[in-house]
């Protein structure tokens, strides 16, 4: 399993990305062991985040944060349930990695107790979640609104890339200093994700972008979101009942 994951990290590295990251979920002291080889394998000055999908409880996200401090990780994405707002509160206050999540969050008003829980160093709202880019900007204003960094949660199709990428490009910067960070786009380096490469017309390749441009992305000048649903592609796997 080690071997795999520092294998798997070299080569999302050696295709021009900024940042890494990598599940988390078999078990606390696995896990570490698993991170430790990572982190091994990218470098110390390589950005490298952990995501738990609510795999631990209080207890074990503790001694696993407390671990992933003496690792430079970049954040600890949702650690513990999403109901569990003491339990994400108690945890920030105990590790000094940053804490990341929202993913599951899918009204502004769920996203306000959140926040106003001082649960998360880091937002990450999902727009497919939140039912469209109207509620998303809502969640963003929020976070801005009380100076908590907006990462957005991109999982699934390219429709949900591209307009992940709208929105990127529309953010304000995030806070911090004389050169404040970029916006990251989140991206699913799985071999084959048809629903990513199969599903626009348009020619739609965020590994290209990002190996020939020094790991950025950028947005198309097509009308609208950039890229057009293939219903011939859609149609192969409608369900009907």
């Amino acid at each position: 399993m080690i071997a795999l994951f520092k294998e798997e990290s070299k080569k999302i590295k050696s295709k021009n990305f900024k940042a890494m990251k990598m599940k988390v979920g078999l078990g606390p002291n696995e896990d570490l062991k698993l991170v430790q080889a990572v982190r091994d394998s990218v470098g110390k000055d390589f950005k490298l985040m952990v995501d738990a999908n609510h795999a631990y409880n209080l207890k074990d996200a503790l001694y696993v944060g407390k671990g992933l401090d003496e690792l430079d990780i970049y954040w600890f994405e949702e650690p513990v349930a999403p109901e569990d707002y003491e339990g994400y509160r108690e945890l920030k206050q105990k590790i000094s990695t940053s804490i990341a999540g929202g993913e599951a969050e899918f009204t502004k008003y769920g996203w306000n107790k959140l926040i106003s829980n001082k649960c998360i160093d880091i937002a990450q709202p999902e727009v497919c979640g939140l039912g469209g880019i109207t509620e998303y900007l809502k969640v963003a204003a929020l976070a801005q609104a009380n100076f908590i960094p907006v990462i957005n949660h991109v999982w699934g199709s390219a429709v949900s890339i591209a307009v992940n990428l709208h929105l990127l490009t529309a953010q304000p910067d995030m806070p911090g200093g004389l050169f404040p960070s970029k916006s990251m786009l989140e991206f699913d380096t799985t071999e084959k994700n048809i629903f990513i490469t199969d599903l626009p017309k348009e020619e739609f390749s965020i590994l290209d972008q990002v190996k020939n441009n020094n790991g950025f992305a950028s947005v198309t000048d097509n009308v609208g979101i950039g890229i057009n649903p293939d219903e011939d592609f859609i149609k192969e796997f409608e369900i009907n009942e």
